[in-house]
């Protein structure tokens, strides 16, 4: 697919040479337009960032298959008429080789039943679709062409898409107005990836949930300097020169935008790109609060895929008259109608029971080191939970949001904050906003061949319903139409940076659950500047103060980035969350 995009991109220097050609028996293909290029390289590079992803989403795809419900029957019934399919191509491949010996009735009846069974996949594959849209779209996303997206835009809205390479970085700008393209080969793969690395490396966090770090200290003249390595502000600056500046000439007067990145760009939420040379030192917690960040001129949320903002404004909806005027294909569901219908408004769980303490004699929290120890056997080791480190402002922070939302919350902490009662809520599938503030465990952390998950009050003993880890795959199975679920955790939103598949896998499914939204984490966050950012989060969004989701979030980091006398300044307090899907209301 990068060769064919390579192909697209390469274009309009063919097409260059062959008008200069005077032989009069050449006939010269019509040139297409630029604005036919730029459409075709868009698509061209959503196929790529698909094709890059496939392997992830058939994984994700079986663990679904493996489980129960009607989506898993769903799958079961495709996968074995793919494989009757197979059997009958096989069959085929018999009579080629037997040849004239062939009678044509049997040739016939091959031919029938290969047909059939297309047919019946493509039933399944379009009940799928219809009940279960946000599954279908992120294991089978399909490439929209620049005109399609822009009608699904709105007015103060701007698409942004990068697509990395190996041997350039391209960036799309689509707006309802216009749209325009720029190739970056000083963000290649390899360099980027560089780039991506250096600033990431100044991210590890004093006090952060689950570091063995000290928080960070409270306000006063000794909390004035960023603690640990400072952040490149010239490094960020220079990430944003050439791959957004180049096509900010379309993005005037937008207010939000939403974003598609590939490859180390995962990895880095855009809000901290500068816009503008900074000021002063990198150690200077005067001068990095001058910075010009990304954030502060535009709202933004990342897209799993370009086709996703046609399922979020016209399928996952309450019902069809709320579809996006831009949408070509309308369809309610009764699952989002429970949520607005519902009286419950807020659902979390976090804080739970755990052992481990920030001990000042060691400098470290009484946490076992996570690689490859997560598990025993099968299932997650209660004990090994039990030993990550106590997160009290979880609980300040959830105690917190309980207040803001009063009856309309069911908010459950401690011994409580088990995975049977996440399983066995009632309000999680009736709930507008799903908080969990806990400690999120990468599959690296886990094991190589264990999941993700969000770790709660571990049981006494391991089963099945319980072993204290709520994995990717049993939060898929959940149902969760929420319009905002927050993993308030440590690194819950990027994958490798390697593949195309930006999203992890935790985070991915929860958009599997129905999830419309998601405010996920890319580093170890500080529990404090967490605490405080999703308490002005969710006051922004109760308070009406500011339009939609992403601009509460963008008005958040602004108040984290202003506390007290600068401890939390740096990008690595405020700016390690992304908003992930409708960035509105």
């Amino acid at each position: 697919m990068k060769r064919a995009l390579s192909r697209t991109l390469a274009l309009p220097l063919v097409a260059a040479l062959l008008s200069a050609q005077t032989t009069p028996d050449i006939k010269i293909e019509p040139v297409p337009s630029p604005d036919v290029l730029r459409s075709e390289a868009f698509e061209a590079a959503q196929y790529a960032q698909i094709s890059g992803a496939a392997a992830a989403l058939d994984r994700t795809t079986a663990r679904f298959a493996a489980g129960g419900g009607p989506l898993a029957v769903l799958e079961q019934e495709r996968d074995k008429k793919l494989a009757e399919i197979e059997a009958v191509d096989r069959q085929f491949s018999a009579l080629i080789e037997r040849g004239a010996q062939v009678p044509e009735q049997e040739r016939r009846a091959l031919t029938e039943r290969r047909a059939a069974l297309r047919t019946e996949v493509d039933a399944i594959e379009a009940k799928i679709a219809k009940d279960f849209p946000q599954y279908f779209d992120l294991t089978r996303p399909k490439a929209l062409d620049i005109a399609a997206v822009q009608k699904l835009l709105n007015p103060d809205e701007a698409m942004v898409v990068i697509l990395v390479s190996d041997d350039a970085s391209y960036t799309w700008a689509v707006t309802r107005e216009g749209s325009t393209w720029s190739r970056s080969e000083a963000m290649k793969q390899e360099a980027l990836a560089a780039k991506v690395n250096t600033l990431r490396a100044s991210m590890e966090v004093d006090g952060a949930r689950g570091s063995g770090r000290a928080p960070p200290p409270k306000p006063g003249p000794e909390a004035a300097a960023p603690q640990g390595k400072a952040f490149d502000r010239k490094l960020a600056h220079e990430i944003y020169k050439e791959l957004i500046a180049p096509v900010e000439g379309v993005l005037k007067g937008k207010q939000v935008l939403l974003t598609n990145v590939s490859g180390p760009l995962t990895s880095l939420p855009l809000a901290l790109l500068l816009t503008a040379t900074p000021q002063g030192s990198d150690t200077d917690p005067a001068a990095v609060a001058t910075s010009s960040w990304l954030i502060d001129k535009y709202a933004l949320a990342e897209l799993p895929s370009v086709s996703a903002l046609r399922s979020l404004r016209c399928l996952l909806i309450e019902k069809p008259a709320d579809a996006h005027p831009g949408c070509d294909t309308k369809s309610g569901s009764a699952s989002y109608a429970q949520v607005r219908g519902g009286g419950v408004a807020l659902a979390a769980y976090g804080a739970p029971t755990l052992a481990g303490a920030y001990t000042p004699e060691t400098g470290r929290s009484v946490t076992p080191g996570l690689a490859g120890q997560m598990y025993k056997g099968k299932l997650a080791d209660p004990e090994k939970l039990r030993a990550l480190a106590y997160l009290p402002q979880a609980k300040a922070e959830l105690e917190s949001l309980q207040k803001s939302f009063g009856g309309q919350s069911s908010v459950v902490i401690g011994d409580a904050a088990t995975e049977t009662a996440v399983k066995a809520s009632k309000a999680l599938p009736a709930a507008r906003f799903v908080v969990f503030s806990t400690h999120g465990l990468l599959a690296t952390e886990v094991g190589d061949n264990a999941e993700p998950g969000l770790v709660f009050t571990p049981p006494k003993q391991a089963s099945e319903l319980d072993d204290g880890l709520l994995t990717a795959s049993e939060v898929s199975q959940l149902k969760i139409p929420a319009d905002l679920v927050v993993l308030s955790a440590c690194n819950t939103a990027a994958g490798d940076g390697k593949s195309a598949d930006g999203l992890s896998g935790l985070a991915k499914s929860f958009l599997f659950a129905g999830a419309r939204s998601l405010l996920v984490s890319h580093w170890a966050v500080s529990d404090a500047a967490t605490s405080l950012l999703m308490q002005e989060t969710f006051g922004n969004i109760q308070k009406g103060d500011v339009a939609g989701r992403a601009r509460a979030l963008q008005a958040a980091m602004k108040t984290v980035r202003s506390e007290g006398t600068g401890q939390f300044v740096s990008p690595k307090y405020w700016a390690a969350f992304t908003l992930v899907g409708e960035p509105g209301k």
